[in-house]
């Protein structure tokens, strides 16, 4: 497992001291770790450090961290909750960020929720059921952030994050901030087109009024949902490949044309069960990825090229990754 050693120009930086005010002189101040270790912040638990950790707590922070990686040609990563992502054993060179309290808001604003990127999905769909709004339920059986829903436009249960979403804030290369209408961004399944190096702030939802109580059962039943066909009990990233549109009839699958959920052309493919070193295509649902114990991100790596190779043998169908593979190899 690689360790960084401790990066020239964190000696530029006007304070520096161990694990304490990064760069505070210089108005931004996070908490901070050279070498920071990363897999038992993600829920796959896997992967090498991070060059230098740094925990954010408020906006102004996140800003002139962002201007100073982009100034000094410092690489900078978010890390959010962790889940859908897999960092490589190597780890993360440049500054990991961290989303601590103070970036993490949620607010009701009549029939609209604002909230931040370092705010649990979750989190946002219990305040949109308290207020009796209806349209992120969904966001219940999401187990990451909000910064990394918008990034990826997550989805569940028919339901998208850009789906009720009018307004986004961002902050650009130079920790500039940004709003924006939600199309600027070009939402697509599971991807957005963000440009390079900005950073999402937060986003508006604009959303219709329910019943509290058929929103809190239809929340109940997406947790009952996840719990019966999804292997919670075992570290993993979540969803692991995008479902696919069907390029020709194939029986057992579906129409030409049809979309299918990912788990099912796993499934035909033979895949279920399939284990290289500790990570294990998960036999309770198997577009599932579970670290068994002791797994290396290479592991991962190697089990999803055996099964993205099987699926295109055995049934035409190139088939995307929904897990992203940040780092470098060990």
């Amino acid at each position: 497992m690689k360790t960084w050693p401790v990066p020239e120009w964190l000696g530029e930086l006007p304070s520096r001291v161990n694990a304490g005010a990064f760069a505070h002189e210089a108005g931004f101040g996070p908490q901070y770790v050279v070498n920071g270790a990363l897999a038992e912040l993600t829920t796959i638990k896997v992967g090498g450090p991070a060059e230098v950790l740094a925990t954010v707590h408020d906006w102004g922070q996140m800003a002139a961290l962002r201007r100073f990686c982009t100034e000094r040609k410092v690489a900078l990563t978010l890390v959010g909750k962790g889940s859908n992502m897999v960092v490589r054993d190597g780890g993360i060179g440049g500054v990991v960020v961290l989303m601590g309290k103070g970036v993490d808001r949620v607010e009701v604003r009549g029939e609209e929720i604002y909230a931040e990127a370092g705010v649990a999905c979750g989190t946002v769909a219990r305040a949109a059921r308290e207020a009796g709004l209806a349209g992120l339920a969904f966001f219940g059986g999401i187990p990451g952030s909000i910064g990394g829903a918008l990034r990826m436009n997550a989805g569940a249960y028919g339901s998208e994050t850009f789906d009720a979403l009018v307004q986004v804030w961002c902050l650009d290369a130079l920790g500039e901030e940004r709003v924006l209408k939600p199309l600027e961004l070009k939402p697509r399944y599971r991807g957005t087109e963000l440009p390079e190096g900005w950073i999402y702030k937060a986003g508006l939802w604009r959303l219709a009024v329910g019943d509290k109580e058929q929103i809190r059962e239809q929340m109940r039943e997406i947790n009952r949902a996840r719990s019966s066909s999804q292997p919670l009990h075992m570290p993993s990233s979540g969803s692991w490949f995008k479902n696919v549109v069907l390029p020709r009839d194939i029986e057992g699958l579906g129409k030409a044309g049809e979309k299918v959920n990912a788990w099912k052309v796993v499934d035909a493919a033979g895949c279920r069960g399939w284990v290289e070193g500790g990570a294990q295509v998960s036999e309770q649902h198997c577009n599932f990825f579970v670290n068994t114990g002791n797994a290396l991100a290479r592991d991962f790596d190697v089990l999803s090229e055996r099964v993205e190779v099987a699926i295109l043998d055995k049934l035409g169908i190139v088939i995307g990754r929904e897990v992203r593979f940040v780092g470098v190899d060990g």
